[in-house]
């Protein structure tokens, strides 16, 4: 997680994308709960987001238990495309 290298700056970008994504779907109290109070768990729904973007373009649709809504189409993810 050292920024100073290319996969640390990615996985910053990432991080920043996801997180942004989820706080501006998410009722405030589960944006808390699912991404700020334990960091595995944060880490799990951040790469449930991305496994939710690519699974729809395979026709696939993951279930998250909380139910999540729909994330795929935000546009921040051009911004994760760019990186």
């Amino acid at each position: 997680n050292d920024r100073k290298t290319p996969l640390g700056e990615l996985n910053w970008i990432f991080t920043a994308i996801t997180d942004t994504i989820a706080w501006n779907v998410l009722p405030s109290p589960l944006f808390q709960r699912l991404f700020r109070q334990d960091l595995l768990v944060a880490s799990m729904f951040r790469n449930f987001l991305l496994a939710d973007r690519i699974l729809r373009s395979l026709n696939c649709t993951p279930v998250s238990h909380p139910a999540l809504p729909p994330t795929y189409q935000h546009p921040l993810w051009e911004a994760w495309d760019l990186a």
